[in-house]
């Protein structure tokens, strides 16, 4: 794809051919925060009252898994990204639901992660909050000895 071509496109056009080189699983996440490409291929949030947002670049979305997109947009570092993409078969992508409470749902639409052996929910703006990495080791040695005793 001509990408200097892409960037004289209107927004409409320039998201549609983008989105069609993600594929499915990647424009769900863009559809669900709501994020256009601008002229400089980052995909973006624009709000009326807010100032806009850059989120990643097309680049970084063409290389990059689904988990790690969705982990990347609540800013979580490398570290945690590689560590759930590797570990990924341990964990249900989940979302809360008012009536029915921790539901399973599709990675696009995860708010929460929950390790099948032992049922702890995981909150992912809680991983967000972990800012040294003694701390993050100690959390996956924490999900490690629950799976292997559940």
């Amino acid at each position: 794809m001509d990408y200097g071509v892409v960037k004289l496109l209107s927004q409409d056009i320039r998201d549609s051919l983008l989105k069609q080189e993600l594929g499915e699983d990647k424009t769900k996440i863009l559809d669900k925060y709501g994020l256009v490409c601008n002229e400089n291929l980052y995909w973006e949030k624009i709000q009326d009252k807010y100032p806009t947002q850059e989120y990643f670049s097309h680049k970084f979305l063409k290389k990059a898994s689904p988990i790690g997109i969705v982990f990347h947009f609540y800013r979580l570092c490398y570290a945690k990204v590689k560590y759930f993409e590797a570990n990924w078969n341990d964990y249900i992508p989940c979302k809360y639901d008012l009536k029915k409470g921790y539901i399973e749902t599709e990675i696009y639409d995860m708010e929460f992660i929950q390790q099948k052996a032992s049922g702890t929910i995981i909150d992912i703006r809680e991983l967000c909050r972990i800012k040294r990495i003694e701390d993050f080791r100690d959390l996956c040695a924490y999900l490690e000895n629950l799976r292997d005793h559940a």
